[in-house]
């Protein structure tokens, strides 16, 4: 597009001056009525053009042009927008918890128990001979009590048990104990428990050798995989000595026989019983909840605005109960969070606990000081309950997209490694047109951002440009990006300026890439020491974002040239002015066509212009018209600005030969040259109030042949 337009602008200035200069001649001959051997060149003088432009009047102010209060002259672009960064485009905090615990019931416990059965003198009689049953109860209150043979009482229950309706023991033992209340010793005591439902033994017949009046004789039972179904029945046989060496009385009102059922160390592995304290002591636990919120990334506290720790349980049917989830530094308004989950009939127990304005400490474990929040889970229950020591009771907990007021702590040294990109401008076939040396002086880059996350953060930013085989790297030093420090000011507005003071962007931009290479990074918390303590200062908030708000480029006109020069090859729009056209007014007509040009030039920059008729088959230059400092450059001071005016006369001259030349090029070249004032030596600075003043004169000498 730019050379399409610098060849459009040669060729309509040079189409301008020559066809102005045609203009200038008028046919004021009757060229009929002279005579055909006349030969007429006569040189004319014509004053074409007089005038004065400044820069102002051609250059307007507005969004890209920007003039200044002293009229100085920059080229800004501005785009709005540029990039941003969300948290979630680094931080992956939605679902830092993934709490999964399985919990085996295991063997639960019952409090030990015990229960009694009395057998008076007077029930047991009743199990003896008529005749035996008459002699004692004749001998009642005599100190004879006579031997009697093995006898069997009625097999009786003993009071329920408190704690059981039905258990399979794993561990546990049941003492029966004797105590003989007769005045005589009692032998071969024999003892068979069963259970009342389905009338099953427990354990095996314990036998009692004797027991003297008074005392009380023992038998355990080693209950280790036995079932025992409340009420216990007991059937006993007893065999009474006869003669006491010790004389005591009978009396069939008070003596008896009593029989005690007690169990100890009593351990269950399945059925339906009642647990002490109505608490499952294998389902209790305490620890800490694990947060997982990325590598490296350490956390201390977060205050949650809105969300909820979500529960999953899963367990057997049978098991009604209750659960307890205790946070202790989890404070919702201030109060530690503690909730209750009614776990009634069912598999799946699901629900959710708030956490709404909840501030959550992680800390607290001194030996690992974050990421990590205590918890305590307890089961109890109302009654009986039916189990099975295989029994397991699986809790998931998730905190899932909660919305965050902040979150504080460590969050790494983490590196955003950006694509590397390259821009190709589209200009190296203008570039093959141009040689010389060009500096633009005082280039700018500037990056206007504002930042809500509160980690120190490094961006290196790294832009080569390369045309051919030569490169220019930026060289900018890594940036410190701004960024807030607590949770009271969170978001902070900065800017990244590039320019010739940190970087090499004059010389990238005046070497003109071909294409330019983009590539960089951001550190976070750079100046970090992995290797001692993190602090746990960084924050990050719930809306924390990273925004290029806007990126200007500003090209103050501050440059120097020296013989900067720019070639180009057009097709040879003159034929048509010296073919054999319809034209009233050839230029082979001309012996020569000249313009004296006298140009005073406030500007800092001079030119040289060279049009070449070519023809491209031979690769010979057929005629040239040379105009060497068409421009002078104006004088500047040290400043750069330029102090008057440089007055140059100059003559453009096509003569003859050049004419003549015409329809032997089928293409002209321009070649124009600039340099800045002492060439490269000073930089020039331009101003709106820079102007020419010009005057330009045609003169003419044609070559009339009248036949």
């Amino acid at each position: 597009m730019i050379q399409i337009m610098i060849r459009k602008f040669t060729y309509l200035i040079f189409m301008i001056l020559v066809l102005a200069t045609f203009g200038c001649i008028k046919e004021t001959y009757n060229m009929n009525k002279l005579s055909e051997k006349i030969h007429l060149s006569p040189t004319i003088g014509i004053s074409a053009i007089k005038g004065s432009v400044s820069l102002s009047d051609i250059v307007k102010p507005n969004d890209t042009v920007r003039i200044d209060q002293n009229k100085f002259v920059k080229i800004v672009f501005k785009q709005d927008s540029v990039h941003e960064l969300k948290m979630s485009d680094i931080y992956t905090l939605n679902n830092m918890v993934a709490f999964s615990q399985s919990f085996v019931v295991g063997e639960l416990p019952i409090d030990p128990f015990s229960k009694t059965l009395s057998f008076p003198l007077s029930q047991i009689v009743t199990y003896f001979t008529p005749t035996l049953r008459n002699t004692i109860n004749a001998s009642n209150n005599t100190t004879v009590f006579p031997p009697f043979p093995a006898t069997n009482l009625i097999e009786t229950a003993f009071p329920a048990l408190p704690n059981i309706e039905s258990a399979v023991f794993f561990a546990g033992f049941l003492d029966i104990s004797v105590t003989n209340r007769l005045p005589a010793p009692l032998t071969n005591v024999k003892i068979q428990l069963y259970n009342s439902l389905g009338h099953t033994a427990i354990g095996t017949q314990q036998t009692i050798a004797i027991i003297q009046p008074g005392a009380t004789g023992t038998a355990t039972i080693d209950l280790t995989n036995q079932t025992v179904k409340s009420p216990v029945l007991a059937a006993i046989s007893i065999t009474g000595q006869g003669a006491n060496p010790t004389a005591a009385a009978i009396n069939i009102a008070a003596s008896g026989v009593d029989v005690a059922l007690s169990g100890r160390n009593l351990k269950v592995k399945s059925g339906r019983i009642t647990i002490p304290g109505n608490n499952i002591p294998s389902l209790n636990s305490s620890g800490s909840i694990a947060f997982t919120p990325g590598n490296n990334v350490e956390i201390d506290k977060f205050k949650i605005t809105s969300g909820n720790l979500s529960y999953k349980i899963q367990k057997p049917s049978a098991l009604l109960a209750q659960m307890t989830v205790s946070l202790p530094k989890a404070f919702r308004n201030g109060i530690a969070v503690s909730n209750q989950i009614n776990m009634g009939v069912g598999t799946n127990v699901n629900g959710s606990i708030s956490f709404i304005n909840t501030i959550v400490d992680l800390g607290s474990d001194l030996a690992h000081p974050f990421n990590k929040m205590p918890y305590s889970l307890s089961v109890s229950t109302t009654g009986m309950i039916d189990f099975n020591s295989t029994d397991v009771l699986k809790v998931d907990f998730q905190l899932l997209n909660p919305v965050f007021n902040y979150v504080k702590g460590y969050f790494g040294q983490a590196t955003q490694i950006f694509a590397p990109d390259s821009i190709d401008l589209g200009i190296a076939d203008i570039l093959s047109h141009l040689t010389g040396s060009f500096l633009i002086s005082s280039p700018l880059i500037r990056f206007n951002y504002s930042n809500s996350f509160a980690i120190p953060f490094q961006l290196t930013f790294d832009a080569t440009g390369k045309r051919g085989t030569n490169k220019v790297n930026l060289a900018r030093d890594p940036i410190l990006i701004n960024s807030p420090v607590d949770t009271i000011t969170r978001d902070v507005k900065g800017s990244i300026t590039v320019d010739k003071t940190n970087s090499a962007l004059p010389a990238l931009i005046s070497m003109l890439p071909e294409v330019v290479r983009f590539s960089g990074s951001a550190m976070m918390n750079p100046s970090v020491d992995p290797l001692l303590a993190h602090p746990m200062n960084n924050y990050v908030f719930g809306n924390s974002r990273f925004i290029i708000d806007s990126l200007e480029v500003e090209v103050p006109l501050e440059f120097r040239m020296n013989n900067l020069q720019f070639t180009d090859t057009v097709d040879n729009f003159l034929k048509d002015a010296g073919g054999s056209g319809n034209s009233s007014v050839k230029v082979e007509n001309f012996k020569l066509l000249r313009v004296n040009l006298d140009i005073k030039n406030g500007f800092p920059l001079g030119l040289s212009v060279k049009m070449i008729l070519y023809d491209s088959v031979t690769k010979k230059n057929k005629s040239t018209v040379d105009v060497t400092g068409i421009l002078g450059p104006a004088p500047v001071g040290s400043d750069g600005k330029a102090t008057g005016f440089t007055e140059t006369k100059t003559t453009i001259e096509l003569t003859k030969d050049f004419f003549s030349s015409i329809d032997a090029a089928d293409k002209v070249v321009f070649q124009f040259t600039l340099n800045t004032t002492d060439n490269t030596t000073k930089d020039v600075k331009f101003y709106s109030d820079y102007r020419i003043d010009f005057n330009a004169a045609v003169v003419v000498q044609p070559d009339i042949n009248l036949k």
